[in-house]
């Protein structure tokens, strides 16, 4: 149980977000107070010694100097003498409690007190020998007053106290600045950061300075430089291709050639009808118009699909199922972009007519089965394509469906996702070139009541999307 609690306890404290900017204030902070702590300490200890060392010294050095002043008279019996120099001793200094000189006999002779007297002084006595040739003839006792050593030294404390107190404060204020002076430019970089990821990748970068940061500002600043390649380059590959070839396109950059590799998917090929003759009687800019029109359609009808337009040939257009994305359903789904695209266009040709335009009318092959995908070509042209008898297959059937019409293969047919839901005529064999044996196809009708439902509701949507365009 224990060791399931201190489990739990380190895990929430791994959950619990301490900024950088605390780290750093709180180390800095910690390292100054010990530091002001040892020196605060060492400072007392050696200031009490270097006290206590000056006041013996101070001691020893008035004692031997009376010492010797008294020797001569002491000799001569001189108490008068004697009394009027440790007066003048006692006034010289105020820690002085009592200075008295002693005869051999240790009888005192001549004394004199303090001005700062107490009642329970703590002191130090020192004494020395009066020496005359010699002979000692008496002794000197100085009594030193420690209270008043320690009332100046407690003061001197206070100050220092005061002193390291301050210092420590300003530590603080300084450790404060430190740190945000280092954690404002990587605060910045962390929303720009956000920014980034929010799609702008043009954010305004805090000023690149001469240290660690600064270089940090600037691999930023060099990431987001090749993101702004990046997404010109993918924004000029969308142009040209669709978004699921593009991404093919450059998931490859890094590799000088990528081998063709082997995909299973659906292809749709769709031409228009008499595509000669209406260029023989419009001009380019109208064949321009009519294609661009028919080929946006085409476009968005294929991604309602999950599929792609992996080519425009001419007036005619190649595309693809469940070959850039995964994709099951493909066969039924490229059936009803095809539907949808027929319908859509079929209300485009009665808006034609109105206008005095001539209809465009298309032919639709579907198949599906293995296919060869990427890049082909040489170092200096290289082109992304889909090839294989498959692609050859559904372009066949495509010459030979009527206008308006749709055929499908026989693996379409069969496909598991198409079961029950299909519409066909009766199945027709075609002779295809490149194909010894005839091949079955179907011409699709429509789709099964309760599929067309929705099939309808997707021809509106899109409809309405045309017309708001």
């Amino acid at each position: 149980m224990a060791s399931s609690i201190s489990v739990i306890n380190r895990l929430s404290l791994n959950k619990v977000r301490f900024p950088l900017f605390w780290q750093m204030l709180l180390a800095m902070s910690v390292m100054l107070c010990l530091a002001s702590g040892v020196l605060w300490g060492y400072l007392q200890v050696n200031f009490q010694q270097l006290v206590q060392k000056q006041t013996d010294t101070f001691a020893h050095t008035i004692t031997q100097q009376a010492a010797n002043s008294a020797a001569e008279m002491l000799m001569a019996d001189d108490h008068l003498a004697l009394s009027a120099m440790l007066e003048n001793l006692v006034r010289s200094s105020e820690n002085i409690h009592s200075i008295a000189i002693l005869d051999e006999k240790k009888n005192a002779v001549a004394q004199a007190m303090g001005k700062h007297l107490i009642q329970n002084p703590f002191s130090k006595i020192y004494q020395a020998d009066i020496l005359f040739h010699d002979i000692t003839a008496g002794f000197i006792q100085l009594k030193i007053d420690h209270n008043i050593i320690r009332e100046s030294l407690a003061k001197t404390q206070n100050t220092l106290t005061l002193i390291i107190f301050g210092i420590g404060i300003l530590a603080i204020l300084s450790s404060i600045f430190i740190a945000r002076k280092l954690t404002q430019p990587l605060k910045q970089l962390q929303e720009i950061t956000q920014l980034v990821a929010q799609g702008d990748l043009d954010p305004d970068l805090p000023i690149i300075k001469n240290n660690e940061v600064g270089d940090l500002i600037k691999s930023f600043k060099h990431m987001l430089k090749g993101l702004r390649d990046k997404e010109s380059i993918e924004g000029k590959f969308n142009t040209y291709f669709s978004k699921d070839i593009a991404k093919d396109i450059l998931s490859d950059l890094k590799e000088a050639k990528k081998p063709l590799k082997s995909v299973t998917g659906s292809v749709l090929f769709v031409d228009i009808v008499g595509f000669t003759q209406l260029s023989e009687t419009q001009s380019p800019q109208q064949i321009a118009h009519i294609l661009n029109q028919y080929y946006s359609l085409l476009h968005q009808v294929s991604k309602i699909y999950w599929g792609s337009v992996d080519n425009y040939i001419g007036d005619g257009a190649m595309l693809t199922f469940g070959v850039h994305v995964n994709d099951p359903k493909h066969p039924i789904n490229a059936i009803c972009a095809a539907q949808v695209f027929i319908r859509l266009s079929e209300s485009l040709n009665l808006q034609r007519t109105k206008e005095n335009l001539p209809p465009l009318q298309f032919r639709l092959g579907l198949h599906c089965g293995e296919m060869l995908a990427g890049a082909i070509g040489d170092h200096e042209r290289m082109q992304f394509t889909i090839t294989g008898d498959t692609v050859n297959l559904a372009a066949r059937l495509c010459d030979l469906a009527n206008p308006d019409k749709l055929i499908i293969s026989e693996q379409i047919y069969l496909h598991s996702s198409c079961e029950a839901l299909l519409v066909t005529e009766a199945c027709q064999s075609f002779l295809v070139k490149g194909k010894k044996h005839p091949i079955n196809g179907y011409a699709v009708i429509g789709l099964a009541p309760q599929f067309n439902r929705l099939l309808m509701q997707q021809e509106s949507e899109l409809k309405a999307m045309q017309e708001y365009v």
